[in-house]
């Protein structure tokens, strides 16, 4: 079964149900003004509304009643006045309010806190995942990184001095020409000689240093020893080996070998890494 209550602040009526009444001791939030009220103690009488003749002169109560804006269904002599006011109080009249209790609206409250605050953690831990990802790439990807953009290199470097790693250059050995090479005998020392060269980096970008692979060989071009030297070894002292192969350089390579009793006809010369 259903009344008719009103909110004692600002006077808006309203259907009510007994179930709704019951809840909370009658204590229930207006629609309008969200005034909280005791539903049960401003229940309108009912015969009252349909006692009143519907021609007759308004009363104070009716004109009160007409100037508000939340006239109900009881009010049926309301219904027939064709004033002005007649389209705000059909509105009223066919879409009535109905009365939210105070537990419904609080639940409401806390469940939309609840999803709120699961979407920023959502949005937290994809954020957090995303920057994880990119650092991952940043380190496995470093030295393409810092060939490529060598602006960056600096605080790369710095970046892997705190994590115990380093920067390298690519190992592109398809870059590297062997030039002019030659191996000739020193006229006043047995057993030395001298292997020269010049190797060339062909490539666009910088490349590290290859090792240098020399085999000797005999008359019947059989290999008798074999030797491998790091650039290190085989570079000239004023070449920084940190900065690589330069694109587009030339090293000139001079390099003493002491072949022993081994007597040498011919050699073979490979660079690698």
């Amino acid at each position: 079964m259903r009344v008719i209550t009103h909110c004692p602040a600002c006077q808006t009526q309203f259907f009510a149900t007994e179930e709704q009444l019951n809840k909370h001791g009658g204590k229930v939030r207006c629609g309008h003004c969200l005034h909280v009220f005791d539903a049960k103690a401003q229940i309108v009488d009912i015969a009252e509304h349909k006692n009143t003749p519907p021609h007759s002169e308004p009363t104070a109560s009716d004109i009160a009643d007409s100037e508000s804006p939340t006239l109900t269904k009881s009010a049926d002599h309301t219904r027939s006045k064709k004033d002005k006011t007649k389209s705000t109080l059909d509105l009223h009249v066919a879409q009535p309010s109905y009365l939210d209790d105070i537990s419904g609206k609080s639940k409401l409250s806390r469940k939309l806190a609840r999803n709120n605050l699961e979407r920023w953690l959502w949005a937290a831990a994809c954020f957090l995942a995303l920057v994880a990802a990119v650092l991952q790439s940043i380190y496995f990807m470093r030295n393409e990184i810092a060939l490529y953009y060598p602006q960056v290199k600096p605080f790369l470097v710095q970046s892997c001095q705190m994590l115990d790693c380093k920067i390298a250059l690519p190992e592109q050995i398809e870059l590297i020409v062997i030039d002019d090479s030659d191996m000739q005998e020193d006229s006043k020392h047995a057993g030395l000689i001298y292997f020269s060269s010049t190797l060339i980096n062909t490539g666009s970008h910088s490349v590290a240093f290859p090792n240098l692979e020399l085999t000797f060989t005999d008359v019947d071009d059989t290999p008798l020893v074999r030797r491998l030297f790091n650039p290190a070894e085989y570079l000239p002292e004023d070449i920084n080996l940190e900065l690589g192969f330069v694109a587009g350089a030339e090293i000139k390579i001079k390099l003493p070998i002491t072949t022993s009793e081994t007597t040498v006809s011919g050699y073979r010369v490979l660079v690698t890494y």
